[in-house]
């Protein structure tokens, strides 16, 4: 490249190389500054999401226990419950006959989450719940979340 071609009288040492670039030392520099402002930024905004994330987690939990017991008591050919107590923070599986609680753990909702209803659910031997359209409610950390199981069907939806 020579200086006419531009058309000015600019000494040669001012026109970048064109193939220079941004050496990899360069781009490393700013990926190492751009994640320490991240790390001291992001905890001062304030995103704050494990309350809302322990109620839809405890939400998710009791979900699947109650199809567990839905799906146990279709397979064993018996009625199966689910207990829960206002206030707490596990849940119960009652034995049933024949006894099949030896396979049946306590269920136990994260820190701060607890049950805002007292009900048991029981499904019969075809999986329909025997108390009708029933639901569950969880709460902590300022959310709530409403599980609800339909009349005859026994769908959980939440």
């Amino acid at each position: 490249m020579r200086i006419s071609d531009f058309g000015t009288s600019t000494p040669h040492s001012a026109f970048r190389n064109p193939q220079s670039g941004i050496s990899l030392i360069e781009v490393i520099m700013v990926m190492v500054i751009v994640a320490i402002l991240a790390a001291v930024a992001i905890p001062r905004v304030g995103f704050d999401t494990s309350p809302r994330a322990s109620v839809e987690g405890g939400a998710y939990m009791i979900a699947s226990d109650i199809r567990y017991a839905q799906e146990c008591a279709m397979a064993n050919r018996v009625s199966k419950s689910i207990a829960f107590v206002s206030g707490q923070s596990t849940y119960t599986f009652p034995a049933t006959v024949p006894s099949t609680s030896n396979l049946d753990p306590s269920g136990r909702l994260p820190a701060g989450v607890t049950i805002g209803t007292t009900i048991t659910i029981t499904f019969n031997s075809l999986g329909e719940p025997t108390t009708g359209a029933a639901s569950v409610t969880v709460s902590g950390g300022g959310g709530s979340k409403t599980i609800s199981i339909a009349n005859y069907t026994g769908k959980v939806s939440y």
